[in-house]
């Protein structure tokens, strides 16, 4: 019996595995490729393409189609802008709308795919060209986030009037996009009970939504020794040009870290990621206890070395791969309930959640000062990590929803 057929379909090819939506996306892919026959269309990015290629090639990816698109690594133009505005659309979807992308999809699509799979939602509408085939695929949206609550939480911190209007009308904007993209997709998959719930709630049929957490890779995230932890030492780790890592970051410095050294003078934060912000970079400053990394080839270093890994996010939406990989490497966290959101841990057993400035700093100090918590920390969230949010364990959870689907529409 031949194996089923998947087109996977992504804006940008999750590699290298840079950023927290690569990640996510290249272990989907991966847990597709031991399963099915895949196919992946996306756009061009020169840049990986021929790495990106041969990396797909050894996870059993069969072939993978690259389309031309000039404006992906180019900020929006007034005259994108103004097409989003004309057309009600959020203006983070325009450079996405290429009719010649549509047109590779549609002429992959019709040879007869048992799943096709959308990982970026600004491309969800594609799928509304399936319907008139006569035995459409099971379609499935990979939702990393609720956009439209991203916006939404952005633009309740947002102290400028005319940025917070802005924001509200992409809010509003993002909300009828993806409430459209869920209707048309017969399954999408949620980071956490809240996007969940959220989802089906916007796609107004309840159990469309699965619970597909993101996931950590236990035998690459493995524990330090306790001798290399430097007791002074905080980290963040993300990607940098995210807005809520920014955000978070600049929160963490001006707020909580000078707090932390009135009381620790040798307290000290790294902020480790690829693509500093303008913001975050002019956060460098080591005489007053900040170190701004850049792209790194390795984060696991600065992880085992810090005795606490900080999560000050006060925005943003899904479930923070970060944690989870702290959990893997045994290492204490604070977080704010927002940065924690979606993940089954508890308060004081798996990490500390603080969501005010005073508290937050409060909670590192006595995690620098206390061995003992931190180990108990560290300990619990290995255990959780393993056992609710190894890939293995995520990836099955996918596949069991996927296969009832496919028993029950084909």
């Amino acid at each position: 019996m031949s194996r089923r057929r998947v087109l996977f379909v992504t804006a940008r090819a999750p590699y290298p595995l840079d950023t927290g939506a690569k990640i996510r996306t290249w272990h989907i892919l991966s847990g597709y490729a031991d399963r099915y026959d895949v196919d992946v269309l996306h756009f061009s990015d020169p840049g990986v393409d021929e790495k990106w290629a041969a990396a797909a090639k050894t996870i059993g990816v069969r072939s993978v189609y690259g389309v031309d698109n000039p404006a992906m690594n180019h900020p929006v133009t007034l005259a994108q802008f103004a097409t989003a505005v004309l057309k009600g659309l959020p203006v983070s979807s325009v450079k996405y709308i290429r009719k010649d992308f549509s047109k590779r999809f549609m002429a992959m699509a019709a040879q007869g795919y048992d799943i096709v799979h959308v990982d970026t939602i600004h491309l969800a509408g594609e799928l509304a060209t399936l319907k008139p085939l006569s035995t459409p695929p099971l379609t499935i949206i990979n939702a990393h986030n609720v956009e439209c609550q991203i916006a939404g939480r952005m633009r309740d911190l947002e102290s400028s009037l005319p940025h917070k209007m802005a924001l509200s009308i992409h809010a509003r904007n993002m909300a009828r996009f993806e409430g459209r993209a869920f209707a048309l997709a017969d399954m999408i998959l949620a980071v956490s009970e809240e996007d969940r719930d959220r989802i089906d709630a916007m796609a107004r049929v309840p159990g469309k939504a699965i619970l597909v957490e993101n996931g950590v890779d236990e035998n690459y995230y493995t524990p330090g020794m306790a001798q290399e932890i430097d007791p002074n030492s905080l980290v963040f780790v993300g990607s940098m040009d995210w807005l809520p890592n920014v955000d978070g970051v600049k929160w963490f410095v001006s707020e909580i870290l000078p707090l932390t050294r009135l009381r620790r003078p040798q307290t000290r934060l790294t902020i480790v990621g690829r693509s500093p912000h303008a913001d975050v970079a002019a956060l460098h400053s080591p005489e007053h206890g900040v170190m701004v990394t850049g792209t790194v080839d390795d984060v696991r270093p600065y992880v085992r070395t810090a005795s606490v890994v900080v999560v000050p996010l006060r925005f943003g939406g899904g479930t923070r791969l970060k944690i989870l990989e702290a959990f893997a490497m045994k290492k204490a966290v604070v977080s704010t309930s927002l940065g924690a959101e979606g993940i089954q841990c508890q308060n004081g057993k798996h990490l500390c959640i603080e969501n005010e400035s005073e508290a937050f700093a409060q909670a590192c100090l006595n995690l620098m000062r206390d061995d003992g918590e931190r180990h108990d920390l560290g300990e619990n969230g290995h255990t959780l990590a393993l056992v609710r949010y190894s890939w293995t364990a995520v990836i099955r959870r996918m596949h069991e929803a996927a296969s009832n689907r496919l028993k029950t529409d084909r």
